[in-house]
Formats: structure tokens, C-alpha cells, sequence
């Protein structure tokens, strides 16, 4: 900071202060923005803690060998394409026929030259075809917690049907259940609080979208018409409720089918989860991209009060030289005053 002579004829520290408040504009829109940036980032980390306990709520219930489907019949039409298709249930799958047929139309075989295998079957009317560069198909959404693998193609269809556990009890599934939906509610409100009129995160798409993405677990073309009937229902309100009371009659009344429903469920929920939460999720992405632009308003603040005082400094140097000059002025003009005075004086006399 450049010295101010005390001997000012021009306020030169409240002149060189307006013009650094002026000038100082827009540093301090930098300030506020890497301000936002912060609070953003904060946001989308609590998100992500949150996205978790849902992803580990779900695993609770996808991971455990006591409601898993414990193995998977195959049954084909045609006796002929016996041993053309194999299957494994995993947490997910629906105890029963699988509503959907399928057959083999065609597989992965380097003596044919063939890189893809494709399974066909009827859904609502229209044909639908699922393919794999492998002979192994899996996550299949018309086939939750199945992975199917062909060998060959079929003459005609082919049968799935899990059978899950009889081996546990309502209870301890019924808390698994209770607290995903606990999980589920408490992120969905973090988001809706975020998402909110002067929330950290008012104008951003991404949290909605995980929001949908959470809400949309509920809906599947397997289980869409019975999940109520496990007591987990999706509100009006875009929040989810689960009834012990209707959980309980339910599992009294069909357990297997109670089973399948809160797995797949909790499968899905899981896969979206834990998508989310991962390094290339869209809520790591946010964080990174918000880390990277702080990055650079933290370099563009440090430049701009790097200039900034640079500024003052030459404003100062300007104004007090200024400052000398008018001095400098005025004592000419007093010499030259006196002088013409006594000038005068001295024509008076004549």
C-alpha cells in the first residue's frame, strides 16, 4: 500500500476507496459465486451419504440367503431343447412361473461366426427380443434376479420358475422393509428440501432426476399390481408408506410371493442407488464438475486481488501526485500574487 501524505488538498484515500468499490465488483461476484459452488457441493455429498443408507437398506434385504430364491426351474415345451438353457435366481426374483416364455433364437458361437445370443418372447402383444454379446443374459427387467444362460438354439419355449426359502420370518424382513422405505423417504425429502426455493440446489435438473429415478423403483411389469399388497405403496406426494399391518397378513396368507415382491423391490432400488453413488454417477459427476469450477474461481479471486492491489496501488501514486502538483500550484500562485502586489504597490506610489 502506497503512503498518503497527511498534506492533502484532494481527499485522495476516499477517491482511490470509491473507485476500488466500483472496480471491486466483480471479485466480490466471484466471492459469491465460489460461495454457491460450496454450498452446492455440500448438498450434493449430503445426497450422496443419504443415497447410500438406501443402497445399504436395500442390500439388507437383496443380499440375504433367507428370502432368496434358493434355485430355478426350467421347463421347456419341447423336449428336444432339453439342456439348451440354464438359469440361477438371485435376490430379486419373482417365486413362480415367469410370466414370459422365451426361446433361443439364436447364440454366441465362433464356429458359426455368430457374436450375439437372442432370446425372443410375447409381451402385451408384441414380440420383444433381449440380446447379449455373451451367452449369458442378466438384469433383464421382464426377468428380475434371473441370469439365464443358452447353450442352443430352441425348437420352442422355455419356462423359468424361482422357488424362494420358506426359512424366515416375517419379522426381520418386515424391519428390512420398514427401514428402505425409512431410507427412501428420508433422501426423498433431503432432495425436496434442496430442490426448494432458495435451495442450494433450486435450478438443478440432476437431483430430480435422481429423485424420478428413485420413485420410478416401484413400478415394474411384474410386480406393479402386488407391491400394495406388501404394504409399501407409493403416496401422492412422491413418498412412500409401508404398512406392517397389510406386510403381515400378506406374508401369513402367500410368504413366497411376499418374498419376491420386497426383493425385487429392493433390487431395484439398489441398482439405482448404488448407480448413483458410484464414481461415475451423476451425483459424483456433480461434485467433481463443482470442485473443478471452485478450483478456478479460487485462481481467478487470487488473480483479481492480486490485480486489485495493484490498482490501489497505482491509484494512490496517481492521486498524490496529484495532490503535490496541486501544492505545487498553489505555492506558485502565492508567489505570484505577492509579487504582482507589490508591483502594484510600487506603481501606486509613483
Amino acid at each position: 500500500m502506497v503512503a498518503i501524505t497527511s498534506m492533502n488538498l484532494i481527499d485522495v484515500q476516499a477517491i482511490v476507496s470509491n473507485i476500488m468499490a466500483v472496480e471491486s465488483m466483480r471479485g466480490n461476484r466471484l466471492v459469491a459465486q465460489k460461495s454457491a459452488q460450496n454450498a452446492q457441493i455440500v448438498a450434493y455429498q449430503e445426497i450422496n451419504t443419504s443415497m447410500a443408507a438406501v443402497a445399504s437398506a436395500a442390500e439388507a434385504i437383496t443380499s440375504s440367503a433367507r428370502w432368496v430364491p434358493a434355485s430355478t426351474t426350467v421347463a421347456f415345451s419341447d423336449s428336444g431343447d432339453a439342456g439348451k438353457v440354464s438359469a440361477y435366481s438371485s435376490a430379486g426374483a419373482v417365486s413362480g412361473n415367469s410370466p414370459y416364455p422365451f426361446s433361443v433364437t439364436s447364440i454366441v458361437d465362433a464356429a458359426t461366426g455368430s457374436t450375439t445370443a437372442t432370446l425372443q418372447y410375447t409381451k402385451d402383444g408384441s414380440t420383444v427380443t433381449q440380446t447379449s454379446t455373451s451367452n449369458t443374459f442378466s438384469g433383464l427387467a421382464d426377468f428380475p434376479g434371473l441370469t439365464i444362460t443358452v447353450s442352443g438354439i430352441t425348437a420352442g419355449t422355455v419356462t423359468l420358475a424361482p422357488s424362494a426359502t420358506g426359512t424366515t420370518t416375517s419379522t426381520v424382513l418386515e424391519t428390512a422393509a420398514q427401514d428402505l422405505v425409512t431410507a427412501l423417504n428420508n433422501t426423498l425429502n433431503l432432495i425436496k428440501a434442496k430442490t426448494s426455493a432458495f435451495g442450494a440446489l433450486e435450478t438443478d435438473f440432476t437431483p430430480q432426476q435422481v429423485s424420478q429415478s428413485l420413485i420410478s423403483t416401484v413400478f415394474n411389469s411384474n410386480t406393479l399390481a402386488t407391491l400394495n399388497d406388501t404394504g409399501i405403496r407409493l403416496t401422492k406426494v412422491g413418498t412412500f408408506t409401508f404398512d406392517a399391518t397389510v406386510f403381515s397378513e400378506a406374508y401369513a396368507t402367500n410368504g413366497p410371493s411376499i418374498i419376491g415382491q420386497v426383493a425385487g423391490f429392493a433390487s431395484r432400488v439398489g441398482s439405482v442407488a448404488t448407480a448413483e453413488i458410484s464414481v461415475t454417477g451423476s451425483l459424483s459427476r456433480e461434485v467433481s464438475s463443482r470442485q473443478t469450477r471452485v478450483s478456478d474461481l479460487t485462481k481467478q479471486i487470487t488473480d483479481m486481488n492480486t490485480a486489485l492491489a495493484q490498482r490501489e496501488d497505482s491509484l494512490t501514486i496517481f492521486y498524490s501526485e496529484l495532490n503535490a502538483k496541486i501544492q505545487s500550484l498553489q505555492t506558485k500562485q502565492g508567489f505570484l500574487q505577492t509579487s504582482l502586489d507589490v508591483f502594484v504597490k510600487a506603481l501606486t506610489k509613483n
